[in-house]
């Protein structure tokens, strides 16, 4: 079976739709495979890695609402599902198990402590941008997005200063897939070890001598199980929420804030507008997630049979939600391939719906906004290398990893 740079299979025998989330070419440019799925295939089925994937957006919403059906609890990445989960993370629960340990980081991860940060994002976007005013240009991902969101998620989590460098390296290696291969490779699994046993050593730190941060927090904080028994989390149940919080809150701003200098640089005059009104940039935030979603697969087990248009999900199987094509799908947004600063506002599911509607979307949300206009003031144009752009090589976030961009 050979595949186009748009995903689409070119045997001597079929010509169909075609979408495979570990092919190079379909994570960097998977536009034309999506809109094919969702016209021609809106139930697919991909059998060299047996799973089936939803991409228009009434049912991907839908079934990120429905819990019952596709459930979490087998895993939520397509490489994950029925594999041994090493510890408890909340985003691999249902209801209502979820919902008990979604109560727990509320009370940890509070407006107040997300607004506190505000200050510490515009300091770090200096450090960072400063050094560059006059240069003639920077690798806007290497030298800025892709070092902020762990100082900023760090900082939340109470990490030493000196640990957040290392802490990111782990994270983007956990994260790593070889192309055409699924599963962990040994250096992520490693990478993923590593992070562990940090997390670990800072539990047993907090336990010894708590402190202000979010992880003493949840170290204090009662749990109510679904049985009733009200207790503490024990630390393993803190790794899986030091897991979820850190890897999440680091990759996904960092894709988008790497979008970020693709789209506005395609979209000048957008660019232009937010420049001198910077009360736009929420708006422009909020287009810029519906067209390059950073997290644009949601893994799903199949609990029971499915129905939909007129196929059947056989209990038991994997299942891709692709929040990606959901936010380029015409049925929902005209001209969806278009990036539009004055969209008429509707809601898009790059933070997933329901119960796992992304913990952190305030903290991203706040933290591009301050961001882009740290980056407006200082750089209000610039131009992009094209043919120095590189992307990550994950089946869960989606974006790239080097923008060389001159002024």
């Amino acid at each position: 079976m050979l595949t186009s740079k748009w995903g689409i299979m070119t045997d001597s025998i079929t010509t169909g739709p075609y979408w495979d989330p570990y092919h190079a070419d379909q994570r960097e440019a998977p536009y034309e495979a999506w809109r094919r799925l969702r016209d021609e295939a809106p139930v697919y089925y991909n059998e060299p890695f047996d799973f089936y994937a939803l991409s228009r957006f009434d049912d991907v919403l839908n079934a990120s609402l429905d819990t019952v059906s596709f459930s979490s609890a087998r895993g939520i990445t397509l490489d994950s599902i029925g594999e041994p989960i090493p510890f408890p993370i909340m985003i691999m629960m249902d209801p209502p198990l979820h919902d008990v340990y979604r109560k727990v980081v509320n009370r940890a991860y509070t407006p107040r402590r997300i607004a506190a940060l505000e200050e510490r994002i515009v300091e770090l976007c200096g450090e960072y941008l400063d050094p560059f005013v006059g240069s003639g240009g920077f690798n806007f991902v290497t030298d800025f997005g892709m070092r902020l969101p762990v100082m900023v998620i760090s900082s939340l989590l109470g990490f030493p200063e000196e640990d957040h460098d290392q802490l990111r390296e782990w994270s983007d290696m956990s994260l790593h897939r070889e192309e055409g291969v699924e599963g962990m490779t040994p250096q992520a699994q490693e990478a993923m070890g590593h992070t562990i046993t940090y997390y670990m050593e800072q539990i047993a730190l907090r336990r010894e001598n708590p402190t202000g941060d979010m992880i003493s927090a949840m170290l204090s904080a009662d749990m109510t199980t679904v049985e009733g028994e009200v207790r503490k989390l024990d630390d393993m149940e803190v790794v899986g929420m030091l897991a979820l919080i850190s890897n999440a809150g680091n990759e996904t701003v960092a894709r988008m804030l790497g979008w970020a200098s693709l789209v506005f640089e395609e979209y000048p005059d957008a660019r232009k507008e937010m420049v001198e009104n910077p009360e736009l940039i929420p708006t422009g935030i909020e287009e810029l997630l519906r067209l390059e979603a950073p997290s644009p697969i949601q893994g799903r087990y199949a609990a029971k049979d499915i129905e939909l248009h007129g196929t059947t999900i056989p209990e038991g199987s994997k299942v891709a939600l692709l929040t990606g094509s959901a936010g380029r799908d015409e049925r929902r947004y005209p001209d969806a391939d278009v990036f539009d600063l004055h969209r008429k506002a509707e809601r898009h599911v790059a933070f997933g719906y329901g119960a796992h509607f992304c913990l952190g979307a305030a903290l991203a949300r706040m933290e591009g906004k301050v961001a882009l206009e740290e980056v407006f003031r200082r750089f209000p144009e610039w131009s992009v290398d094209r043919s120095a752009v590189t992307y990550v090589a994950t089946n869960t976030v989606r974006g790239p990893s080097s923008v060389p961009v001159s002024f």
